[in-house]
């Protein structure tokens, strides 16, 4: 039983651009709107973690071995790369961290499957290079059935789920420097391992007959487990805001049948018992586009994630920051897009359109529509990590992927509780109103689309980009005011 968890990540290493997990054909914008030609996504087999063996040492990726400039990025792999410290000063929130709003006293869960054993020094590490406070880390694994592998950094596909959990821990930090940062890790089962630390990419095609219906039940398995973990973090740390970094498509949940999958809805109450509880829930909306090459025969298939379709959910897509090498903004935030994916986004199968979508009616009708926000996760222009567990060396890579959207936002979630003095939980309603207000700190996205049979970006809210993006130093403090 499969329950095909999706992710994808742009690890950048040479011009030639060769991933950690797959090689694509360079990880620069492919063309969008403005062209209409339409890239063609890297596609790798669903194969068992423990038979991907790791890339030789001469084509394995190079990390830097200090901190590189964006000139460096771009004459190495073709691309920019932008520090953390830009990404947080892009968003305003540097203007928030230097008012004193730095995450104090909160706690951020990422919820992730593969933990580096070098995860902590990494920490360390990036956060004496960005003059940040001594971080306060915690690892929670969550495995009661006794499943979790041991790391190995030769596996490729759990070194490349590796660099996720890197990259949301440091983002975290890097943007609410004094939360507590709680990595929980779900233990899978075998099935689920398989698709879930698969290298980058969706299968070639999606099971059939019997194997469909096993693919949904392990889905239903899958996400049982997930939202056990979920409980068992709010149980234990009744943290701010849990922060996501997988999904369940809803059309491997229905059995490739299309047909609402009632497992998953099942799981709806629950996850709105969390919220109402105060805790803020933030999903990747997924990195395969709106439509995945996941059906029969791999055609493409419009198909939502799961938890993020959940109406409980905040459903978080992945735009792209255009810097220049101070950071400055060279222009306005576009939909992710490149040859290494593109943002998720669409309606639900599964869950109704809620209240908070009414005024949206008109797009996504009576469907939940994803995404609700977008925050930069562009592997063009990625944003640099610090990796110690690479096979090549320690050192600075720059990453990309939807899953680096999820934590930006669940830190600023903790933000804007610190400000309050509360756990703000549901913001779906608020959010949604000041996306109406000019001055509410909501920027339209208008500029991009999220793949082939994919949505473009509109004004007003759109299914490439939903709302749009943030101006942190704004939309923090009007969050925050709204709970009072």
């Amino acid at each position: 039983m499969a329950a095909p968890l999706t992710k994808r990540w742009c690890l950048l290493a040479t011009a030639s651009v060769a991933t950690l997990t797959v090689t694509v054909p360079g990880c620069g914008d492919v063309a969008g709107p403005e062209t209409g030609r339409a890239a063609a996504p890297a596609v790798a087999d669903t194969v068992r973690a423990s038979a991907s063996p790791s890339a030789s040492p001469s084509a394995a990726p190079r990390p830097f071995r200090r901190m590189p400039t964006a000139a460096e990025c771009r004459a190495r792999l073709g691309t920019a790369c932008h520090t953390p410290d830009l990404v947080r000063t892009a968003y305003g929130i540097d203007k928030l961290n230097s008012a004193g709003l730095t995450g104090k006293g909160r706690t951020v869960v990422v919820y992730e499957e593969v933990v580096p054993d070098t995860l902590s020094r990494d920490l360390e590490t990036f956060s004496r290079a960005m003059k940040l406070p001594k971080p306060d880390l915690a690892v929670d694994p969550y495995d009661p059935a006794g499943r979790d592998a041991p790391f190995d950094p030769e596996n490729k596909a759990m070194a490349e789920a590796a660099v996720e959990t890197t990259l949301a821990v440091q983002t975290v930090h890097m943007m609410a420097p004094d939360a507590k940062i709680v990595v929980t890790r779900i233990g899978l089962p075998e099935a689920a391992r398989r698709t879930l630390l698969a290298p980058s990419g969706p299968p070639r095609s999606a099971p059939r007959g019997e194997s469909a219906r096993e693919a949904a039940e392990g889905a239903a398995a899958g996400a049982e487990l997930i939202l056990d973990g979920i409980g068992e973090s709010v149980h234990r740390y009744t943290p701010d805001a849990i922060s996501i970094g997988f999904g369940i498509p809803e059309y491997t949940a229905a059995g490739n049948s299309g047909e609402p999958a009632d497992d998953l809805e099942e799981l709806s109450d629950p996850l709105a018992a969390v919220v109402a509880g105060g805790t803020t829930l933030v999903a990747e909306a997924g990195d395969l586009g709106a439509a995945p090459p996941i059906g029969p025969g791999g055609e493409r298939v419009r198909s939502v994630s799961w938890p993020a379709s959940d109406p409980s959910v905040l459903a978080l897509g992945a735009s792209r920051l255009h810097l220049d090498d101070t950071g400055r903004r060279t222009g306005p935030d576009t939909v992710w897009r490149d040859r290494a994916g593109a943002t998720g986004g669409g309606t639900s199968k599964i869950f109704a359109r809620p209240d908070y979508q009414d005024r949206v009616s008109d797009v996504v009708d009576e469907s939940r529509g994803t995404c609700d926000l977008s925050m930069d996760a562009s592997a063009s222009g990625g944003t640099l990590t610090y990796q110690g567990f690479l096979p090549e060396g320690a050192g600075w890579m720059p990453a990309g992927g939807a899953d680096g959207a999820a934590p930006v936002f669940a830190a600023l979630v903790a933000l804007a509780n610190e400000r309050a003095g509360s756990r703000l939980g549901d913001i779906h309603d608020a959010l949604y109103a000041l996306a109406r207000d000019p001055k509410g700190g909501v920027v339209d996205i208008t500029v991009g689309n999220n793949g082939p049979d994919g949505f473009e970006a509109t004004r007003g809210y759109d299914l490439a980009s939903g709302l749009g993006t943030v101006d942190a130093s704004v939309l923090v403090p009007k969050l925050a005011d709204a709970a009072a």
